[in-house]
């Protein structure tokens, strides 16, 4: 199955000689993605669907394991993840278990503890990160007539519904298989990222040919991306650096019981992982946001446990932005984990959007891990401005250098869609479930009114190149990335002398 594109809505206003449809530039993919539809039928059986009027809340019959899709804007929620131990912070998942548990979804007994309903996601996203296609299971009360003439799960979803803020919605609620697994059968995550377009050089006065050149120019670099690399560079660095238990022992398992953190392993597989799949970070931090991640404490993870400690003590901040793991060190190693599948990485045409001009950049992959989008985002426009050299891309690519990249805002990621096959099953086969939730004209209809209606005008804040996020980011970004070129000279040689070693000379010279 291609992957369904959008349509414009009438109120995207696009330039005269710039009128180009969403996504269309990019190459379909010969896979089953959770899309848009393209189709003109309408979703009127969902909006006849609503709650007794006599009753707020269905009469719980049996317990049934569930999956329903959910689409939010994240940009007033502390991530996707409930966070019991700060209740403070407003969760996509405290306001979705909040409602269910109000509509009967929920007993007394278990509401407060998502474990004792098998509560499970296919990823996870951050604060401030947006999606259109996040999967969650769960073991709901249902109703004794739950899906009668309903095959499209409507009517629970609009229960819930009733009682969520606008900027979160359930478009489906349907029966689930007990064997299907949201995070472990979910092969393929697509993500678009919403750049101004000025950003990467594309001024309000640039010629048709000038936007072609950057664009071009743009993809090019994204394009670096695709294939299987290791993103280790990519990600928070201090996960991979974390001791990992030694063969035999038992280690501590009672976060799991407690629902709070996971092991250290599944840091890196947990959840998907999504490019904000893993823990929640503060990512309001503006240096954070930066090349130079050394004015925080990242800059750790470039040096042994010993010099780290010493740096400390002396109050210096080390200027170590890129080196080369010439010898093997545990404290610093990475494994199999941070391999990741990267299908796509390019840019759309420009687009227009309550006057501003952006691009939408596109990238589909297997899995991803903490930050790791964002980090690819922000790398390839560093690049773009001339802030870091071309061949910082297969630098940072390699599994024995350690660079820092810049780290791009949050506010404009969208998980848009998702693949899913059953695990070791010959064939690709999907569970029927997930097929609805895939291939529904209805359900991708109400996603694409969602999409328009509430997160395109809500998003669009954020593509000012002259407002927050991108007036602090861009202006410290410009101001603080580079690497000394004696640091990516000592890079560039051990690169060169591994290719030759590992390829021999012949195969460089080829």
């Amino acid at each position: 199955m291609a992957v369904s594109f959008l349509r414009s809505p009438r109120w995207v206003t696009l330039t005269p000689h710039r009128r180009f449809k969403y996504l269309t530039d990019f190459k379909p993919f010969k896979l089953s993605i959770l899309g848009f539809s393209t189709s003109s039928s309408s979703a009127a059986a969902a909006a006849e669907v609503s709650p007794s009027e006599s009753a707020d809340k269905w009469e719980p019959f049996r317990k049934k394991k569930v999956v329903m899709r959910v689409g939010y804007v994240g940009s007033d929620y502390k991530g996707l993840q409930i966070q019991r131990d700060q209740p403070e912070f407003s969760t996509i998942e405290g306001e979705l278990e909040n409602a269910i548990y109000r509509v009967g979804g929920i007993r007394d007994s278990n509401f407060g503890d998502l474990n004792k309903i098998g509560w499970a996601r296919s990823s996870r996203t951050d604060k401030g990160v947006h999606s259109l296609a996040t999967m969650i299971t769960l073991k709901l009360e249902i109703p004794e007539s739950a899906w009668n003439n309903d095959p499209n799960g409507f009517a629970l979803a609009t229960y819930v519904n009733s009682y969520l803020p606008r900027n979160i919605r359930v478009f489906s609620i349907l029966p689930s298989q007990r064997s299907f697994d949201a995070r472990r059968e979910c092969s393929i995550r697509k993500y678009s990222y919403l750049l101004p377009a000025e950003i990467i050089g594309v001024k309000e006065n640039s010629t048709a040919s000038e936007v072609d050149h950057h664009l071009s120019d743009f993809n090019d670099i994204l394009n670096t991306f695709q294939g299987e690399h290791p993103f280790h560079n990519y990600t928070v660095r201090s996960k991979y650096r974390k001791q990992f238990p030694k063969k035999g022992s038992s280690g501590n398992n009672s976060a799991s019981k407690t629902g709070k953190s996971l092991d250290v392993q599944s840091e890196f597989v947990s959840e998907g992982s999504d490019d904000e799949d893993e823990e929640e970070e503060d990512t309001n931090v503006v240096p954070e946001s930066l090349a130079t991640e050394a004015e925080e404490s990242t800059y750790d993870s470039f040096l042994p446990k010993d010099e780290e400690d010493q740096s400390k003590k002396q109050n210096l901040v080390p200027a170590v932005l890129a080196r080369w793991l010439h010898e093997p060190d545990e404290k610093d190693r990475i494994s199999a984990s941070h391999f990741r599948k990267i299908f796509q990485c390019s840019c759309g045409k420009l687009e227009q959007l309550s006057g501003m001009n952006f691009v939408e950049i596109s990238i589909c992959g297997e899995s991803f891990m903490l930050h790791q989008i964002r980090k690819m985002v922000g790398t390839a426009i560093a690049v773009k401005r001339d802030l870091l050299p071309r061949d910082i891309l297969k630098l940072s690519l390699s599994k024995f250098s350690r660079i820092v990249v810049p780290l791009a805002p949050s506010e404009v990621l969208i998980l848009r869609g998702n693949n899913f096959v059953i695990r070791n099953r010959p064939g690709n086969k999907k569970r029927p479930e997930m097929l609805t939730l895939v291939e529904s004209k209805e359900i991708l209809k109400l996603v694409d009114d969602f999409y328009y209606s509430v997160m395109l005008p809500q998003l669009s804040v954020f593509l000012d190149p002259l407002k927050s996020p991108w007036n602090e980011w861009v202006d410290l970004l410009d101001a603080n990335t580079g690497i000394p070129e004696s640091q990516l000279e000592e890079v560039r040689s051990a690169w060169k002398l591994w290719r030759e070693e590992f390829y021999g000379p012949k195969k460089m010279e080829a």
